[in-house]
């Protein structure tokens, strides 16, 4: 198995050089602009968000979606968008043309390297504010640094010079996040632009109606844990019991949306309790963005979602379950923990119980730093940021 995903790889690599070479005799349209996003896999995030805006709201751009995901390609053309899958022949041809490329989670995967030739202008438009430390600032994580992935980068970027095609633009949300970013993309300030994300205009919709007069949401949004069939369980390992946790969600007229990473999926026997539970619900869509501002509170334990969600100016409950066994040796952080997560703090579900009941009471003590917090971390807050990414664009168009 192992061979057969080496020769694929080792066989596209020379497609993209091919078309990496054959893209400098083609003139680029500043007005196509492709996108890309989840290493090819999925439609989500910033990029998202942007192509949608500009097919509604930029007429004069051709947007074209690219992905190796056919069902997302099927999708997207179904609902009047432009989209093609990888290496598609009709698609081949957009992307050659193409005067400008959006990603938000890789340069590799999310589009593909023989679209970044120097004529195109890359955008960055990333996938969250960093509380764990990433790219080059990352030095504990085995998925960067495990040494038997080094040779093959190596090898990739030998192979295809749009392997190491750094981001023209990256588009970050406050000077905490510009400062970051220059470190861990070894870029200079200068090409990090503060616009806000795409995807947190939403925030500033009109909220949608309750599930009922009476109920409210939350959502359960961890970071990912481990690696696929590894052990770390969520549940179980911190008093998850179903029908406790149920019965008490109904006693407070809430009802709680799991937001869960595959590795992470508890056991098939607590799997199945709670799809027979009336108030916990596992939160299946792959784009959680899309729902988020409806949401009453949020419970996450180092994900970046909780720098977003403070665009809601709503309560946030913080669950770092075994916080000395991530942080440090898992990840590292950019910041202290406690200092940038005002808010009630559990260790465990009853735990998580208790201050759910306690911000649905008065989530007043913990306004006036999360307030603080939104003010260090967003430069705006107004629902424009797609305009000012669009313009920002425009401008390193012009320039280039």
């Amino acid at each position: 198995m192992k061979f057969w995903h080496l020769f694929k790889e080792a066989s596209l690599a020379v497609l993209d050089n091919l078309f990496y070479l054959l893209s400098f005799f083609i003139p680029k349209n500043p007005d196509i602009w492709l996108f890309g996003s989840m290493f090819g896999a999925g439609y989500a995030d910033n990029s998202k968000y942007f192509f949608e805006y500009v097919c509604r709201r930029r007429p004069e751009i051709r947007a074209v979606w690219y992905s190796a995901n056919a069902d997302v390609v099927t999708s997207l053309r179904q609902q009047g968008y432009e989209a093609y899958r990888f290496y598609e022949p009709a698609g081949i041809a957009i992307v050659l043309r193409a005067g400008a490329a959006f990603i938000s989670h890789s340069g590799v995967r999310d589009i593909r390297p023989f679209a970044f030739t120097p004529a195109v202008l890359l955008v960055n438009l990333w996938h969250g504010i960093p509380l764990k430390k990433i790219a080059l600032d990352d030095k504990v994580s085995e998925l960067r640094n495990k040494p038997t992935l080094q040779p093959l980068q190596w090898l990739s970027q030998l192979l295809c010079p749009g392997f190491r095609r750094q981001a023209d633009v990256l588009i970050a949300a406050s000077a905490e996040d510009q400062r970051n970013f220059s470190t861990a993309f070894a870029l200079p300030l200068e090409k990090i632009t503060i616009t806000g994300y795409p995807r947190n205009d939403v925030f500033f919709r009109s909220r949608a109606a309750s599930e009922t007069a009476r109920m409210k949401t939350g959502i359960y949004v961890p970071t990912f844990r481990g690696k696929e069939n590894s052990s770390f369980d969520f549940f179980a390992q911190f008093g998850f019991d179903v029908a406790a946790i149920d019965q008490r969600l109904a006693e407070l007229n809430v009802r709680l949306y799991l937001k869960l990473h595959h590795f992470n999926f508890p056991s098939r026997e607590i799997q199945q309790a709670i799809r027979a539970a009336k108030n916990i619900v596992f939160y299946d869509k792959l784009d959680a963005y899309e729902d988020l501002p409806d949401f009453d509170f949020l419970i996450t334990d180092f994900s970046s979602i909780y720098f977003d969600f403070l665009l809601s100016g709503r309560p946030i409950i913080f669950a770092p379950f075994d916080k000395p066994g991530f942080e440090g040796t898992v990840r590292q952080l950019y910041y202290d923990y406690e200092e940038v997560t005002p808010g009630p703090k559990a260790q465990n579900w009853p735990e998580v119980l208790e201050c759910i009941a306690e911000v649905l009471q008065n989530a007043q003590p913990y306004a006036e730093k999360l307030n603080r917090n939104r003010a260090r971390f967003h430069r705006y807050a107004d629902g424009h940021s797609c305009e000012r990414v669009y313009d920002e664009v425009q401008s390193r168009l012009l320039s280039k």
